[in-house]
């Protein structure tokens, strides 16, 4: 039951962002976000019904003992986290409560209109909204990366560990603490403003403006990685890379050297669309072969999953409106990638 704790966070988390979601589903509705933030309250559920299995579902051999340890450490850095929200809070509730003009400083519509007036759409500003999410690839393959060397030195078997089970347990731990933190922030934005801390608006300078009203896109980008920590890493890992720099390919790309527009009236071009496409088909095509040692596999099966996960890729680019492609492009292409390995 040591699990307890972080699949209530998660569940709790779940419970909340419906009640926001449905008490401004006129709103939300009105701008078309209600259907996305659904999704996003839905993922936090299965986060929280997942979690008991994540650490030993790949390692079955994993000490009862053991399990529990990784469980009382996971949920009592996420209790701290969340102890250290609720003070930072409530001291910036009762300092703009006191202080009216503090109160008046610290307005949302205010920053909107400051945002808005300060927002820059270059090359430079998009690479560093996209910085965020690639540093999230990042850090699934670091955390992989060191568990295969610590295994290879025969340190993980001295606490009766292997590679998955450590592996993701820094992943977990590393990824949940980001949604744990930027779920708080985005509900108190978006509700209660004055009660944020100011470095945390610092960070909400570097979102995006379609962001504004609604969640930012990284959160529910982390949540749709989820199900694939059950799947071989080398899908996870290609999910995670797909939806993080294939995106970041077409985005960039499609900036520095896009001329002709996807759709009328759309800020995509054909020249990011494609990059988009070949990147996705280059990381499906190279990641399994860099990790065969964990998912053996046919070049056959691996170039039909490249041809699949960039179609996918493609339809989302061009056609996803009301869902964001960071929920839809890992979900549709990692799933469709798991379904021709296991045909």
């Amino acid at each position: 039951m040591y699990y307890l704790p972080t699949s209530l966070i998660l569940i709790g988390y779940s419970i909340v962002t419906l009640m926001y979601i449905f008490k401004n589903r006129k709103t939300k509705l009105e701008s078309q976000l209600f259907a996305n933030e659904i999704i996003i309250a839905l993922l936090f559920l299965a986060a929280g019904i997942m979690f008991p299995f994540m650490y030993q579902f790949h390692s079955p051999n994993l000490g009862q003992e053991i399990l529990d340890n990784m469980w009382i450490v996971t949920s009592t850095i996420f209790l701290i986290e969340m102890g250290i929200w609720v003070i930072m809070l409530s001291y910036n509730a009762l300092l703009s409560k006191r202080n009216p003009e503090i109160m008046a400083k610290r307005d949302y519509q205010k920053f909107c209109d400051e945002f808005k007036r300060n927002w820059v759409d270059d090359l430079k500003s998009e690479f560093g909204r996209k910085f965020l999410h690639l540093f999230t690839c990042f850090v699934i393959f670091f955390c992989w990366s060191l568990a295969v060397i610590l295994n290879d030195f025969e340190i993980l078997t001295q606490f009766g560990l292997d590679i998955y089970s450590f592996a993701y347990w820094l992943i977990i731990i590393i990824g949940f603490g980001f949604v744990i933190m930027f779920q708080i922030g985005d509900l108190s934005r978006l509700t209660k403003f004055y009660i944020l801390p100011n470095w945390a608006k610092k960070l909400y300078k570097n979102m995006r403006k379609e962001e504004l009203n609604t969640f930012i896109a990284s959160t529910p980008l982390v949540l749709s990685f989820i199900p694939f920590l059950f799947a071989p890493f080398p899908i996870f890992a290609t999910v995670a890379l797909i939806t993080t720099g294939a995106d970041a390919a077409a985005c960039l790309i499609g900036k520095k050297f896009g001329t002709h527009r996807l759709k009328k009236n759309s800020d995509k071009t054909i020249e990011g669309f494609l990059a988009g496409g070949i990147t996705t088909f280059l990381i499906v095509i190279i990641i399994p072969q860099l990790y065969y040692r964990w998912m053996a596999i046919d070049l056959e099966k691996i170039i039909l999953m490249a041809i699949v996960a960039s179609i996918l890729f493609l339809l989302v680019d061009a056609y996803a409106k009301y869902i964001s492609d960071n929920i839809l492009n890992p979900l549709l292409t990692g799933f469709a990638m798991w379904i021709i390995l296991l045909i």
